[in-house]
């Protein structure tokens, strides 16, 4: 028996501040890396992330796992201090990786010393330590928590449980060691066939001791409820047993498969009460809260709401583009899940979200309690949902999303079609092992089309709330992006690993967007009124202006936002709009460039054709009165010009492949600065 209250939380999901957009994401690089370099030059070109955006890391060893004081003082200090540098605070609400990081985090330094359940291992994945950075960085373990993720949506037949005080969690956890040693009692008695030893019955009563004092004191857990019908059961007392279950029902425990497959209730199963109870929770759907656009900004409280409260978390979202290399994605294969994820934008794709029931029960039932709900839920919103009976869906031209549970699998034997913006994922021990473990990694999905795939980077034991849960699909389907679909669902986090596109959002209602009061490549002098107009199935509730990625003020529907020139350096910037609109924040944009100033650095030899990757870019610039001409991609100096004129040259492989935005930058006497338009190099193979 694992308990109840770790084993058996669902996580499931309601409003808040953004739903996501480039201006909103920050796009780690591993400068060393050319596969990290040619999957964020693909981003960047389909997604438009601002150049402010893209900040390049060196010195990383790519290897499998980085120590958490490593993944600190290397990755996630580094990163958010230029966040902070750039101006960019609070407006960040994704931190994702390119390809070319470790997978996992050794995080068994921070756990040195401290008690925690058996279920609870290590280690963690870069993308779930980055979306507890604040945990992290201030020394805390809580991140490791079944439920330490507090964006989660909850049931909405869920009771919110109050924090409990350390004498609680101390007990909680002598709890999880008493039932973990009766487990290891009873499994020893069973391969001797010999009695139980009476130490054992101590176990049991020990567990009741601590059972009824936590129920005392959480009356309304149906998890601790459940566990006390268990141990009540396992003792003997089968009429109390089944009081503690008609009460954990109450309190909401409708896990039918669970309760009627658990040994541990064995005496009860020839009983009509018992037998009527599991028939009523078989016919229990249940309920999320509704999707919930997510806000690098916002404080969340334990229910999942909005907060001001300093007892709160704030997260960051957080996945990874790409892993490639060995049994894992191949780099092309990595770029189609680009191209083709950011294609289904806003396509509402005509498939079906298929929830697989396989023979392996350890796999599949820890989520098929909530199969039949997440159809439910689905179908109300107008998408196909099914579930089958199966390994994976056989034949089926429309997979739009699929959730199994099986260790290992080949896709190609479905014979079926995985559609653009489509998220999958298996339930297994080693999904997300990228460097092979014996069981199917997340990748085949990504292989054969999937937008995105997660997966656990260690044995997780098979808890739900590690994974995420069949509302996903739901959230998904209510226009969020795929990783705002992803966090809501899952309330332990810190072990999975996301990969794909974050901003993929196929469902999603995307305002379009106009703007009278500037016109592209407009030179500017004086402040400019703009005034934004959207349309769409969804009005918009407010717009937001960028200049040069850069967050600058907001107004709502029938209002102008002010496009001052004064304090900006003289030469080429964007003003980029975004409406915001729907109940999950959708965001639309424009982009115009514009001008300030007449002067502009001359530079010639921009390749007109595809640049070999062993090519040498050789480029001239200059002008008047620059002490320096550098020569930027993105937010990384790649060459420079002492003086106002003179040469370059750039290897093109240290840029990666890909499209490769270049732009020049002058540097004036008086420390002014003049930007160049910049200009796209496209990097291809060697020959």
């Amino acid at each position: 028996m694992l308990s109840a209250l770790v084993a058996c939380v669902v996580c499931l999901a309601p409003p808040s501040f953004a739903g996501g957009g480039p201006e909103n994401l920050a796009l780690v690089v591993n400068a060393d890396s050319p596969d990290s370099l040619a999957v964020a030059n693909e981003y960047v070109s389909l997604r438009q992330v601002p150049p402010s955006h893209v900040i390049y890391l060196s010195g990383l060893d790519p290897a499998r796992t980085i120590k958490s004081a490593d993944c600190r003082d290397r990755i996630l200090r580094p990163v958010l201090e230029s966040i902070r540098s750039r101006g960019l605070e609070g407006q960040i609400d994704y931190l994702v990786y390119s390809a070319g990081f470790p997978f996992a985090v050794d995080v068994s330094e921070d756990m040195a010393g401290k008690q925690f359940p058996r279920l609870i291992t290590q280690p963690a994945s870069l993308t779930g330590v980055t979306y507890f950075e604040d945990l992290v960085l201030a020394g805390s373990t809580e991140y490791l928590a079944i439920d330490a993720n507090w964006y989660a949506r909850r049931l909405t037949n869920e009771k919110s449980q109050a924090a409990w005080p350390e004498s609680d969690q101390a007990l909680g956890a002598k709890l999880h060691t008493l039932l973990r040693q009766y487990q290891d009692a009873r499994k020893k008695a069973a391969e001797a066939n010999t009695p139980l030893e009476p130490e054992a019955a101590r176990l049991l009563d020990e567990a009741v001791g601590a059972l009824q004092i936590l129920v005392a004191n959480h009356p309304a857990n149906p998890e601790l409820l459940y566990d006390l019908a268990c141990v009540l059961a396992l003792q003997g007392k089968p009429d109390d047993a089944m009081t503690a279950l008609r009460a954990a029902c109450d309190s909401g425990w409708w896990n039918a498969l669970l309760t009627e497959a658990d040994t541990d209730l064995v005496s009860l199963r020839d009983r009509a009460d018992f037998k009527a109870l599991v028939e009523k929770m078989r016919g229990v759907i249940v309920e999320s809260q509704p999707a919930q656009p997510f806000s690098g900004a916002t404080v969340w409280d334990r229910s999942g709401a909005p907060t001001t409260s300093a007892d709160g978390r704030r997260f960051v979202i957080s996945a990874m583009l790409a892993y490639t290399g060995g049994p894992a994605n191949t780099l092309d294969e990595a770029l189609q899940c680009l191209r083709t994820s950011c294609a289904a934008d806003g396509s509402c794709p005509a498939g079906t979200i298929y929830y697989m029931v396989s023979s392996d029960r350890a796999r599949t039932g820890p989520r098929q309690a909530v199969f039949r709900s997440a159809v439910n839920a689905l179908g109300k919103l107008g998408v196909q949902g099914a579930v089958l009976d199966g390994v994976l869906p056989q034949g089926k031209p429309d997979v739009a999303g699929a959730m199994i549970g099986i260790a290992g699998f080949k896709w190609a034997d479905a014979g079926s079609t995985i559609l653009p913006g489509a998220f999958c994922d298996h339930l297994t021990s080693f999904g997300a092992v990228m460097t092979g473990a014996g069981q199917t990694l997340l990748s085949e999905f990504i292989r054969y089309g999937a937008a995105g795939a997660c997966g656990t980077v260690t044995e997780p034991y098979a808890i739900p709330g590690k994974f995420p849960s069949p509302f996903f699909h739901v959230y998904y389907a209510s226009g969020c992006s795929l990783a705002e679909a992803f966090y809501q669902s899952v309330r332990g986090p810190y072990q999975q690993l996301l990969v794909g596109d974050p901003l993929c959002r196929p469902w999603a209602k995307i305002p379009q967007v106009q703007v009278k009061g500037l016109s592209s490549g407009e030179a500017l002098s004086r402040v400019r009124r703009l005034t934004p107009t959207a349309t769409g199935a969804d009005p918009a509730t407010r717009f937001e202006l960028y200049v040069d990625g850069l967050r600058t003020q907001s107004c709502a529907p029938g209002e102008t936002l002010t496009l001052d020139p004064k304090g900006l350096a003289e030469g080429y910037h964007e003003a980029c709009i975004v409406a915001i609109a729907g109940p999950v924040e959708t965001q639309g944009q424009t982009i115009i460039p514009f001008r300030v100033g007449k002067r502009d650095a001359k530079t010639e030899g921009w390749p007109a054709a595809l640049v070999p990757s062993d090519a040498v870019i050789h480029l001239t610039a200059s002008l008047p009165g620059a002490q320096r001409i550098a020569f930027l991609q993105n937010s990384r100096e790649v060459a420079a010009i002492e003086g106002a004129t003179g040469a370059v040259d750039i290897q093109a492989a240290t840029l990666g492949l890909g499209p490769v935005q270049l732009q020049p930058v002058a540097t004036l006497g008086d420390g002014r600065q003049v930007l160049g338009a910049p200009h796209v190099v496209t990097v291809g193979p060697t020959g």
